[in-house]
């Protein structure tokens, strides 16, 4: 039981441990793209300057609203039979704009396509390198 316990703690403190490293990496790059760190700290706020930093804001409101149709369409459990292809293609404006998000901040950043992939499948460690490495902020491009 002793193992267990230790694996279960150690696993906890990983579980732990990402997410506040990713805040941390979004706040210095935030601070790279001259704008307040703290903004990191705010949730939703933070992804409207992460569109703000590599895009434009407007695409941000249009994921907003694609979050805003799926929460209400799974509240309203009644219509969402009738609705759910509407959630399916919620879903894929996200799918996209998340892609395209991340090929528009590896490029604000200096980088190419090769970043831009790992920004998307490994976005945890992608991040970090933007914010800890030696990557400058170049804006949108």
């Amino acid at each position: 039981m002793d193992a267990l316990a230790l694996t279960i703690l150690i696993l906890g403190l990983i579980a732990l441990s990402i997410p506040i490293l990713m805040v941390i990496a979004t706040w210095k790059i935030f601070e790279k793209a001259s704008e307040p760190g703290w903004q990191a700290l705010i949730p939703f706020y933070n992804a409207y300057i992460l569109y703000k930093i590599a895009w434009k804001t407007q695409y941000f409101f249009l994921f907003l609203g694609c979050i805003g149709t799926i929460l209400i369409v799974t509240f309203i459990d009644f219509l969402s039979v009738f609705l759910f292809p509407l959630v399916l293609i919620a879903y894929a404006v996200i799918f996209f704009l998340k892609i395209i998000l991340a090929h528009k901040l590896s490029t604000a950043f200096g980088h190419e396509i090769g970043f831009t992939l790992g920004l998307f499948f490994l976005e945890f460690i992608f991040l970090m390198i933007l914010g800890f490495g030696s990557s400058e902020y170049e804006g949108p491009q």
